[in-house]
């Protein structure tokens, strides 16, 4: 859990806002209230664009949790700090206050806040420090039983996470309400009961997330080479987009199972899965149970097929060769395909290389100035060291203006493109 004693200068939240230039908050009848109302209140400063689905799918919870602690009596806000002008969301659901659209505002908040993804909810304590950067999670897991987002509380709910991941089945995951079953090609309903005894991958991407369209395709390669010698893996596509279309074209061409769009189970994985920023995302549950490997696809991207059986083995292999490679490389190298700066040995989430465009993960030789990013491979054939194996084109780079790429930003989010990005 993320905890801080304040976010910003200043770090009062009435005080951060009158820094910013608001004084006044809106009720969704246009009333407006002084800023001071939230002064000796928790607060949830919910960071909100009505384009994306998980925003449509929270506000009826929030709504739900705001009502009860009011009729409770409680000292409790919701502030919606709209990422758009005019929000496409029920009124009703969303009885609270909100702050008026403004983007130099929001821009500095976000800064401020460190939000990179959408929705957000930062959680602001009656004393008006910080108690949680994003517990959208917890909200979208326990509801009112998260409140008041405290240390304590939460540490409690993250203890129940942990238990609950320990003994994970996939009739705890896949079963629900009388659905027992996934989807193959054509519709065709596959029992949960048949996936008993395997290895499942679950696959959670978006139509339009470069490391997806990036991943994807290596995830095919490896998932059709495994499915040739071994039948007790599956994977199946959890949908992170926000519309059914987009859903059915990027789900269209995937070899594998999928949880059909908009199913309430849909939620629940991705809730469960605490996956953060990292997207594409693919976790491992094992036969007979249990989590076997949250960084499944660290082990498609470094192994390929020979990830199987995605196991803790696996895992610790991938991790022990990374260490070996690094022996002897320098902290920081020169590179014809980045003239202009060093570049400086780093530690990384997944990420394509700006020289061969190929995925890495861990290692990656980078400038931050320029978000410019190479894999080892690249980064250091000119100067005769050897990296990680891949190959490798013959392209020339004149802009050195890369893409950066690592973890893409936002659990299934990400900032509209009208609004400046949180660079990672």
């Amino acid at each position: 859990m993320i905890k801080s004693d304040g976010v910003g200068d200043p770090d009062n939240l009435v005080e951060l806002l009158l820094s910013e230039g608001e004084d006044f908050l809106l009720r969704n009848n246009g009333n407006q209230i002084p800023v001071s109302e939230l002064q000796g209140k928790i607060a949830c400063m919910y960071f909100i664009h009505s384009k994306f689905r998980s925003c449509h799918e929270i506000s009826p919870i929030l709504a739900d949790i705001y009502h009860t602690l009011k009729e409770r009596g409680e000292g409790f806000e919701i502030v919606s700090i709209p990422f758009q002008e005019s929000l496409n969301i029920d009124p009703t659901n969303m009885p609270w206050f909100a702050l008026p659209y403004n983007t130099k505002t929001l821009k500095k908040l976000s800064r401020k806040l460190k939000i990179s993804a959408i929705p957000t909810l930062v959680v602001i304590g009656s004393d008006g420090k910080t108690l949680h950067l994003n517990a959208r999670r917890y909200i979208n897991l326990y509801g009112i039983e998260a409140y008041p987002f405290s240390m304590e509380k939460l540490a409690e709910l993250d203890e129940i996470d942990k238990k609950r991941l320990e003994s994970l089945t996939l009739e705890s995951l896949l079963v629900c309400d009388g659905l027992d079953f996934v989807e193959g090609k054509g519709g065709v309903k596959v029992p949960v009961s048949e996936l008993n005894g395997k290895t499942v991958l679950f696959y959670l991407s978006k139509k339009e997330c470069d490391p997806c369209k990036k991943f994807t395709p290596k995830l095919e390669k490896a998932y059709s080479e495994i499915k040739e010698k071994h039948d007790d893996l599956e994977v199946i596509y959890v949908c992170l987009d926000n519309d059914r279309k987009t859903f059915e074209e990027h789900s269209s061409s995937m070899p594998w199972l999928l949880i059909p769009y908009g199913d309430e189970r849909e939620r629940f994985v991705k809730n469960i899965f605490d996956f953060g920023r990292r997207i594409p995302y693919l976790v491992a549950v094992g036969p007979s149970g249990g989590v076997l490997a949250e960084g499944a696809r660290e082990l498609v991207i470094f192994f390929g097929s020979d990830a199987y059986p995605f196991d803790k083995h696996r895992v610790d292999e991938m991790e022990s060769k990374l260490e070996e490679m690094a022996k002897g490389w320098p902290e920081k190298v020169k590179n014809t395909l980045h003239p202009p700066h060093e570049l400086v040995w780093l530690s990384s989430g997944i990420y394509t290389c700006d020289g061969c465009g190929e995925m890495g993960h861990e290692w990656i030789f980078g400038c931050r100035e320029y978000h410019y990013g190479l894999h080892p491979g690249c980064a250091l054939k000119d100067n005769g060291i050897k990296g990680i194996d891949k190959s490798h084109d013959d392209r020339n780079y004149d802009n050195c203006k890369g893409s950066g790429t690592h973890d893409s930003p936002g659990i299934y989010e990400v900032f509209p493109s009208s609004l400046e990005s949180v660079k990672l």
